[in-house]
C-alpha cells in the first residue's frame, strides 16, 4: 500500500478514535435508583427522592430528604414545628465512596399556624437538556406558615457545574369571583447567562407549579342555602 494511503487510513482510525472518544465523554445516563437503605450510609435520615447518573464529570447522586420536628424560638423561647429540606448532590470516583459535592438546605419554624414545606418532586430531578454531557440538577420546593388562602414561597434552582440559575417568588392564588394574587416571580442575577434551553426549562417548571397548591378555591357557602347547614 502506498504510503500515502497508509497515512490516510491512520488519519481516519485517528479521527474516529478522537470522534468516539468525545461521543464517550459526553455520554450522559440515568441509573435505576438506589434503595433508601444503602442511603442511610450517607447519613441521610428521610429521603424522598434520590436520582443515581452518569456524565462526563463522573458518577453522581441526588438525595431529596425531609426532617420534621420542633425548634425553640429565639425570641418567644416557645417550641415551634419545623421542616429541614436539604438536596445533596454525591459524586464518587471509581470503587470510592459517595462524598457531598454541594447540598441546599432549607429550614421553615412555624408557630400555631398551618406549615407546608416540601420538594415539587415530580420537576426536580437530574437531565442533560443542553447535550453537553454535564449533568442539570434541578431542586424545587415550597414553603408555607399561615392562617389562611395565602400565596406559598416557591423556590426553583438549577445547578450545571458550577453555575447556579435560579428562580424565586410566589404561588398564583385564584379566587373565585375574585382577582388572583401573588405569582412574583424573581430571577437570579445569572439567569439570563444561562443557555436558552436551560432558561427555558426553569420557565417550564416555574410554569407547572406555581398555581400550586390553590389554582381554585370553591365558593363560600350561601347562609340561606339549606343545603350548606347539613
Amino acid at each position: 500500500m502506498p504510503a500515502k494511503y497508509r497515512c490516510l487510513n491512520v488519519c481516519l482510525v485517528m479521527a474516529g478514535t478522537m470522534l468516539l472518544a468525545a461521543c464517550e465523554q459526553k455520554r450522559f445516563e440515568i441509573f435505576p435508583p438506589i434503595p433508601p437503605e444503602q442511603l442511610e450510609v450517607l447519613g441521610v435520615q428521610a429521603p424522598i427522592k434520590s436520582v443515581h447518573f452518569r456524565d462526563q464529570q463522573g458518577e453522581g447522586l441526588l438525595v431529596l430528604s425531609r426532617v420534621d420536628g420542633q425548634a425553640t424560638d429565639a425570641e418567644t423561647e416557645q417550641e415551634v414545628d419545623r421542616v429541614v429540606l436539604k438536596a445533596t448532590l454525591y459524586d464518587r470516583k471509581g470503587d470510592a465512596a459517595f462524598t457531598a459535592r454541594w447540598n441546599i438546605e432549607q429550614e421553615t419554624s412555624c408557630a400555631g399556624l398551618d406549615l407546608d414545606v416540601d420538594f415539587y418532586t415530580d420537576v426536580s430531578g437530574v437531565s442533560d437538556l443542553n447535550g453537553n454531557g454535564i449533568a442539570e440538577v434541578t431542586v424545587a420546593s415550597h414553603a408555607y406558615c399561615g392562617g389562611g388562602i395565602e400565596p406559598q414561597d416557591i423556590a426553583i434552582e438549577l445547578r450545571e457545574g458550577e453555575s447556579v440559575y435560579s428562580l424565586t417568588g410566589q404561588s398564583l392564588i385564584s379566587p373565585a369571583g375574585e382577582q388572583p394574587f401573588g405569582g412574583e416571580r424573581e430571577e437570579s442575577a445569572s439567569f439570563n447567562q444561562a443557555d436558552k434551553v436551560l432558561r427555558d426549562h426553569l420557565d417550564e417548571v416555574w410554569k407547572q407549579v406555581y398555581k400550586r397548591p390553590w389554582s381554585e378555591v370553591s365558593e363560600p357557602a350561601d347562609d340561606d342555602d339549606p343545603d350548606a347547614a347539613e
